[in-house]
Order: C-alpha cells, then structure tokens, then sequence
C-alpha cells in the first residue's frame, strides 16, 4: 500500500514526539526512572505525550532561530533560571531542564545535580539544530554551551541521549566540516547572536522517517521539501508497506495534523540584555527597537 502525506514542521515535531515517547527505552526510564528533556520546540510535544499535559513553565523554547537573526526566548533573555547567574558561566549551574521523573514532571535543579543522578537506564533527550544526509546532528550554542557538558556526563554516567530531528534541518554538508566552519568568536559580522556549531558524537536520532518505522512499522520515503501559505519547511513523504501498516501509520500522522506550538516572545533589541549579540549586521545598541 503506498500513501503521500504532507507535515508541516511543527506537525512533524509531534510526530516525532509520538514515536520517542514510545521508544522502549524512553518508557521505561519514564516509569521508573528519569527522562530529562531541554526545553525546545522538539521537546515541547514529549513531555504532553509522555505525561498527559503540555509543561506548565514560563518558557518552552530555549534559543531560535528567527527572521531578525540569532535570537533568545524572553523568558530565558530576562533571567529564565535556563540561563546562567551572572556571577556564572559553568554550564553546570543551568537551571530549567525539564524533569520526568517515575512519571511526573518535577521541578528545577542545577543541571550538575541531574546529570549526576542519572544512570545507564535514564534518557536525556535534547533538539537538535543541523542533520547530515550521514544522520549526523549538531547543536549551534552560544557563549558557554551545554552539550558538551552533557556529553562529558554522558562519558561517566551511560545515559542514553535521543536527538528529535526534523528533515527541516537537512543541510547538505557534513556537520563535522560544518562545526568546524562556524568559528563564532572570530565573526566580523551577524545577524543576532553569534553561535558555533557542536557536532554530537553520540545517540539515537529520530526523525520522521525513522518515527514512521517506529510507530507502524512502515516505510517512509522523501520526496520533497518546503511549501507555501505556512508550510514552509514542511516535508512531503510516500508511505509504503503492508496494508495495516501503512493505514497505522496514516492514524498517528492524522493525530499529529494541526498541532501548533506555542506564540514565540522575543525581546526589542534594545532592552535584549544578551551581551554579544549583534543585530542585524553589526550591534544591536545601534538600531532602534524592532516592534
């Protein structure tokens, strides 16, 4: 049986988030252990698929990229506990990590103090912002970034870290040249905040081909990209497989059609208290507030 199907990007991401929900990994470390998801819009639909209801914070998306550039979450720009103290920079002291744990969304605690607590049967799971056509991902981080923080912790304690990836964030090279590219401390110019790239070296990546597999055991295949009248960034795919595969499959796609996230808050660039950003070419102190 084959079927063409359309998803938006945030259609795809609740996709995605049905079939790492019910990765077997992932279901146990939610029932009996823990599940630690960084809040972003890949993240965002997990947590209402794993516990029943969407997060109950004031932020749901860390950094973004937008249309100014570069850009920061309000809530995390003035003074989320998703930031750093300004008395420090340790990655270690982050606060704002979303926390499943034995199946219910607990409260904050310093990132050192959660990944200390995890074991070899508890998942991290963390979006992602670049995919290889070899499946390789990469974060863009800013001044002290997280993720290689995590994977360090990931070294001693055996976690298992999943990477939700959209095809949207297909780029045509290699994330390891890619990484090594994107020197942002050395930029004479941007849009937004400078970032680089860190190549992840290790985890399970889970993207709408590979939820497909999961959730119904289908086939999917690509077979174009973008779109107009908001479904830009959307993917078009051919399901194939047996019948009641395919006609599976087709039921969770139905169920992931329509979903939104949440109205995204930006700051004006001139009350942004993010100190190395530059908009939109050179510094932001420069511009006036954008509206």
């Amino acid at each position: 049986m084959l079927a063409q199907i359309v998803l938006t990007p945030a259609e795809s991401k609740k996709l995605i988030a049905k079939a790492i929900a019910r990765l077997e990994s992932v279901q146990q470390a939610a029932r009996k252990g823990i599940v630690a998801l960084h809040p972003s819009s890949s993240t965002y639909f997990i947590v209402e698929e794993i516990t029943g209801s969407k997060p109950k914070t004031n932020y749901w998306v860390c950094g973004v990229v937008t249309p100014r550039g570069m850009c920061v979450e309000m809530a995390m720009a003035l003074g989320s506990k998703l930031t750093p103290h300004e008395e420090s920079t340790d990655p270690g002291d982050l606060q704002g990590t979303w926390v499943i744990e034995k199946g219910q969304l607990g409260g904050e605690e310093k990132l050192s103090s959660l990944l200390y607590r995890m074991t070899p049967s508890d998942v991290y799971v963390k979006g992602v912002n670049a995919l290889d056509p070899e499946g390789n991902v990469g974060i863009l981080f800013g001044l002290e970034g997280s993720m290689g923080y995590i994977q360090t912790a990931r070294k001693k304690r055996n976690f298992t870290i999943v990477y939700p990836a959209g095809l949207e964030k297909l780029i045509p090279g290699s994330v390891k040249q890619a990484a090594k590219e994107a020197q942002f401390t050395r930029y004479d110019s941007g849009m937004g905040m400078p970032v680089g790239l860190y190549p992840c070296p290790t985890g399970i990546t889970v993207t709408e081909v590979r939820a497909i597999e999961i959730l119904s055991g289908a086939a999917a295949i690509p077979i174009a990209s973008g779109g107009l009248g908001g479904a830009e960034g959307a993917i078009t795919l051919v399901l194939k497989g047996k019948a009641d595969e395919v006609k599976k499959a087709l039921d969770f796609v139905e169920q992931s059609k329509g979903a939104r996230l949440p109205d995204l808050r930006l700051c004006n660039c001139t009350d942004c208290p993010v100190p190395n950003c530059k908009f939109p070419i050179t510094d932001k102190r420069a511009f006036s507030p954008l509206t």
